[in-house]
């Protein structure tokens, strides 16, 4: 029964969620760098800023259009987002939402275990336009759904926050410690990211799929903190 409990507690809060999602952010984007074109599936600020790189420094549009398939990518995902949020029932839109953004990642997880990129630019770019399709589509539920002060992503914003509202910024330290471990859930992910994929993509990404399938108890059904 107080087994029960904590699950049940833990699932009316979507903040374990939110912690795991960026943890999964951070094992996606990793393994994108390194095994699937070099390309960001999720910070779409990294695709603009390396494909500005490669268009000043005079690269090839070749080379530069491999940053547009992940931003078109993104882009529709962000658009259904907006689509599945003018519904009116929340409860569904969270359900259909992540259940898609978690398929997307299993999909991506499926492909490369069956066809390992092994540096096949067509394949890398197939898996990272689907993954970043799944990103889009959730940075845009999350934009309503999320909680202040806990990002799944832009950590340049959650960082400033912490120090610029710390002590030494003559803050009041609010809500310090969701900030450290958003922060921290990202970095860890990135981290066991890179020591995965040299094994084979497959790791990372079905290791990102167990994990989003467990946080999907609390981004369907969780509450927000008063």
């Amino acid at each position: 029964m107080e087994k029960g409990g904590l699950i049940g507690q833990w699932a009316r809060d979507v903040r374990p969620g939110l912690y795991m999602v960026a943890a999964v952010c951070g094992l996606i984007d990793v393994t994108c760098i390194k095994a699937l074109g070099g390309v960001f599936a999720e910070m779409m600020t990294g695709n603009i800023l390396l494909m500005a790189m490669d268009v000043g420094s005079g690269g090839t549009f070749e080379r530069s259009s491999r940053y547009l398939w992940p931003l078109a990518a993104f882009a529709i995902g962000a658009i259904l987002g907006g689509r599945l949020l003018s519904l009116q029932q929340e409860r569904a839109v969270r359900r259909t939402g992540f259940l898609i953004v978690w398929g997307t990642i299993a999909a991506a997880a499926a492909i490369c275990w069956g066809y390992e990129p092994n540096g096949s630019e067509v394949l890398g770019r197939a898996i990272t336009a689907l993954l970043a399709l799944g990103m889009g589509l959730q940075t845009a539920i999350l934009r309503r759904h999320g909680v202040q002060d806990l990002a799944t992503n832009v950590m340049t914003l959650t960082l400033t926050a912490l120090l610029s509202e710390s002590r030494l910024g003559e803050g009041s330290h609010p809500n310090r410690l969701r900030r450290v471990l958003s922060i921290g859930c990202f970095f860890s992910g990135g981290v066991i990211a890179a020591a995965l994929v040299g094994r084979g993509t497959v790791y990372p990404l079905a290791l990102a799929a167990i994990v989003y399938a467990i946080a999907m108890l609390p981004l369907m059904f969780g509450e927000k903190p008063n």
